[in-house]
């Protein structure tokens, strides 16, 4: 009986102690707008207990575009953002409470989609183009990408806002509806086989950045530290680990073509960057794309609405 009793007591105990480190778990909520593509390496960590590790629960909210996503993390529904460049510099320039933490993806974000066969992008003259929208990143990029071909966005082009990512525009371009849009530059081969000629659109930039509150981070710096080091942990295991990361992929992108998948993973393979260092270039361009709309984004610092100081420290102690 005593017996028992002891073995009852031990379950008991080991149950509590099981639920209490349960209960120990930071919940953070991470939005991301359109396309998911910025959050791979997010939701990758998540499923596979990465961010486990260091104490945190890590839950990605998909949200219909990045005026929502700012919207979310002002209005202390989400503790981080991903995949919002221009969002934070958006933020900054009205001196609300948001802060540039890191970035694990510095290069180019977007191919151009055409149903008509360019070979070039100035033949994008008056063409309808789908865009996300005023504030979100790829109406941004495009008022660029025309410039740097000698085409004026107000008078040489038909900007048209769609909400819903990348994978909404393309199917208005598919279907006849509009010329033309940007797309993840994961979903190239996916987008050929469905018929629109794709090209390339190098450009350094920001894809995959993540913000915070600096009123968030300076409360919570351990946990904001933690939650890098499980995105760096992430982006490495991205890497490694492609089984894996092409069942997130297929999941999260929507793609069951191995061959598009094969050609999404090797290209963000070979631009991830688990040190998390977002490049001056990158940022630059970023401001670049949003000096279109208001000259004064031109003017400002690179690094100003950045705290670089955690991750610097992550790689200070991994020497």
């Amino acid at each position: 009986m005593q017996h028992r009793r002891a073995i009852f007591t031990i379950v008991l105990l080991l149950s509590l102690l099981s639920a209490s480190l349960g209960a120990a778990q930071t919940l953070l909520r991470v939005a991301t707008p359109g396309a998911l593509t910025g959050a791979l390496p997010i939701y990758l960590g998540a499923k596979k207990g990465v961010f486990s590790k260091y104490g945190l629960s890590v839950e990605v909210i998909a949200t219909r575009n990045e005026q929502m996503n700012m919207q979310a993390l002002m209005s202390d529904s989400v503790q981080f953002l991903t995949s919002s460049s221009t969002g934070l510099f958006y933020l900054g320039k009205q001196g609300l409470d948001a802060v540039g933490l890191a970035s694990w993806n510095n290069s180019s974000p977007y191919s151009l989609a055409s149903r008509i066969k360019i070979k070039e992008l100035k033949e994008l003259k008056g063409r309808k183009i789908a865009s996300s929208g005023a504030g979100g990143r790829a109406d941004a990029y495009i008022r660029f990408m025309l410039a740097q071909v000698g085409l004026d966005y107000r008078s040489d082009a038909q900007i048209i806002p769609l909400s819903g990512g990348s994978a909404v525009r393309l199917a208005a371009v598919v279907s006849g509806n509009l010329d033309a849009t940007l797309i993840s530059s994961l979903q190239g081969r996916q987008a050929e086989k469905l018929g629109p000629t794709v090209i390339p659109v190098p450009l350094e930039y920001i894809w995959g950045i993540n913000i915070t509150r600096r009123s968030f981070m300076n409360k919570n710096r351990g946990v904001v530290k933690n939650y890098l080091r499980g995105l760096a942990d992430s982006v490495r295991l991205m890497m490694a680990d492609r089984a894996s990361t092409l069942a997130v992929m297929a999941q999260v992108l929507k793609i069951d073509d191995a061959d598009s998948l094969e050609y999404a993973y090797k290209t963000m393979r070979a631009d991830s960057r688990p040190d998390l260092f977002p490049t001056e270039e990158a940022i630059v361009n970023v401001l670049r794309t949003m000096s279109y709309e208001d000259p004064a984004f031109a003017s400002i610092p690179p690094y100003k609405f950045f705290d670089l100081s955690l991750i610097q420290e992550l790689k200070g102690e991994s020497r």
